[in-house]
């Protein structure tokens, strides 16, 4: 199992392999993201596009961003999704570590849904706050 980041020049040609991972995650985005979306913030270098291969396939992706607080920079995590999580979940977790360590980040922070907790609480991540959310629609 490998992680790698895709160089924005390259997104288009994991794309179709990589949409389908990011869909679900996009969708409970209540309409703020689309696939489509992603596609382009991963283009611009708004987005780090980060996929999971194994034997040469893509079985996962992953987006992050840096997030610039005027107390500390953090590597964000927005979208992720594929196939058998346990398998590269903590190489991706090492690696991101990395990829923020290299980028002045203090750490790492998600929004995601609450299996996230659950999911990565061996890996040493903790909640640290909840969003809630009230619609005016």
């Amino acid at each position: 199992m490998k992680i790698s980041l895709v160089p924005s020049t390259h997104v288009d040609e994991v794309w179709e392999t990589v949409e389908p991972f990011l869909f679900k995650a996009t969708e409970m985005s209540d309409g703020r993201w689309t696939t489509n979306d992603v596609l382009a913030a991963a283009k611009d270098e708004h987005f780090h596009l980060w996929v999971a291969i194994e034997d040469g396939v893509i079985v996962a992706a992953a987006t992050t961003s840096f997030t610039d607080y005027p107390g500390k920079r953090m590597l964000s995590g927005q979208f992720l999704g594929g196939k058998r999580l346990k398998d590269w979940v903590g190489l991706l977790d090492e690696m991101l570590r990395n990829w923020g360590i290299a980028n002045q980040c203090a750490g790492i922070e998600l929004t995601g849904r609450n299996g996230w907790a659950r999911a990565l609480k061996a890996l040493d991540w903790s909640p640290k706050f909840t969003v809630m959310e009230k619609s005016y629609e």
